[in-house]
């Protein structure tokens, strides 16, 4: 759904493991996802590099917080990864929720059912907004734009 709302090229982290799924496993490395191994701490960190790398080359970047699909339909709670990058980096976080994902793909299911989904994009919050927070006060914040977005 972002890559249908967003204008121009970025790149994001993705399971290792889809990449070995026929069709999407192509296209994401097709398209330059950078694999990430979540349960691999030091691996997981050089995935990060990467994506810090390709912010610092003017290559937008998509981290989703929670490190993976909604089980429940709720928002998760959101891993450190992603905002490390942000501190590391200093980038503009765009705050993004997608509403109606989980009703039309569950995750525990393979079917997918018909409706309406939508991407509703935040206000952006820049290194001027978060330079003085931790890494924690930071996922924090951006835990509460997303939220607020998807109440609204």
């Amino acid at each position: 759904m972002i890559v249908a709302s967003t204008r121009h090229y970025f790149t994001g982290v993705g399971a290792i493991e889809q990449f070995s799924y026929p069709v999407w496993g192509f296209l994401a490395k097709k398209y330059g996802l950078i694999p990430i191994e979540r349960k691999k701490i030091y691996s997981a960190i050089g995935s990060l590099a990467a994506v810090e790398a390709a912010l610092q080359n003017g290559i937008s970047a998509m981290i989703a917080p929670e490190g993976t699909r909604t089980l429940t339909g709720e928002l998760g709670p959101f891993k450190k990864g992603a905002f490390h990058v942000a501190k590391n980096t200093g980038i503009t976080i765009i705050p993004v929720a997608l509403i109606g994902a989980f009703e039309a793909k569950n995750k525990n299911d393979w079917r997918v059912s018909p409706g309406v989904l939508s991407t509703v994009f935040g206000d952006p919050i820049t290194q001027k907004n978060y330079d003085d927070l931790s890494v924690e006060d930071l996922r924090d914040l951006v835990r509460s734009k997303i939220s607020e977005l998807i109440n609204n």
